[in-house]
């Protein structure tokens, strides 16, 4: 195991165990993934607790793509090697976030999944929230403060590895005194803020076509959202490297 990896999964220890718990939750996005990782888990033992986030969804006739939480003891050796491996294998993509949160499995599950479900008009749609790339920007630009307490409430801390491989805590608002709901409705998302989740797209996909003197990727980035949030309200529809204000 490398030593950003090392350290990253220490930190996750002391926070867990600061707070009192010896378990870790593991949320893993398998979009484009070669090999699902259900099979693995269910091989492991002492058993898991896991949840498929696309269980009895529209998407649920794909679970080789779902996003999928599981709970992870330090205590127990097979899961820790289990969170090594996973760490190993995901720390350079954006599919892997830890969680730490006191909540009881099922209901984190089922805030979880309703979290990844919105309404939209007449639809339903998908929020890959679970993508490190989109996520950050949701919390900053897109949600309303109602939205993004629906998940910071549910933890203590999200991690994850930004774009330039360094190690983030976005603290929690969990709060023992507070209800939670145990079946949470889905959000009802508006036309703008669709319009601002096609500009997270639309600036990842300029970062690629754009040259930059700036080392930082998530710099890049920063500057890539701003040049197509100011064109998606200037109603520019053409290619964003030719944008001028």
């Amino acid at each position: 195991m490398t030593d950003m990896n090392n350290g990253w999964l220490k930190q996750a220890n002391a926070l867990c165990t600061a707070a009192g718990q010896d378990y870790l939750d593991v949320l893993v996005d398998q979009a484009g993934t070669a090999q699902p990782l259900q099979q693995a888990l269910n091989q492991i033992n002492p058993p898991l607790r896991w949840f498929e986030l696309f269980a009895n969804t529209p998407e649920a006739a794909t679970p080789e793509y779902s996003p999928l939480v599981m709970r992870l003891h330090f205590s127990i050796s097979s899961h820790q090697r289990w969170l090594e491996q996973l760490v190993e294998h995901f720390s350079t993509t954006p599919r892997l976030t830890l969680l730490i949160s006191p909540l009881a499995f099922d209901l984190l599950s089922s805030h979880l999944q309703a979290l990844s479900q919105v309404h939209w008009e007449e639809q339903t749609g998908l929020l890959r929230y679970y993508d490190n790339r989109v996520f950050p920007s949701l919390l900053e630009h897109v949600l309303t403060p109602e939205q993004q307490a629906a998940f910071t409430d549910i933890a203590l801390f999200w991690g994850w590895r930004d774009r330039d491989d360094e190690v983030v805590w976005k603290i929690g608002t969990w709060n023992p005194g507070r209800q939670l709901a145990d079946a949470p409705e889905m959000s009802r998302i508006s036309d703008a803020q669709v319009e601002l989740m096609g500009c997270i797209s639309d600036a990842e996909m300029l970062m690629k076509e754009q040259a930059t003197l700036v080392p930082s990727r998530e710099e890049h980035f920063a500057q890539c959202l701003e040049i197509a949030i100011k064109a998606s309200r200037a109603g520019y529809i053409g290619d964003l490297l030719d944008y001028k204000e």
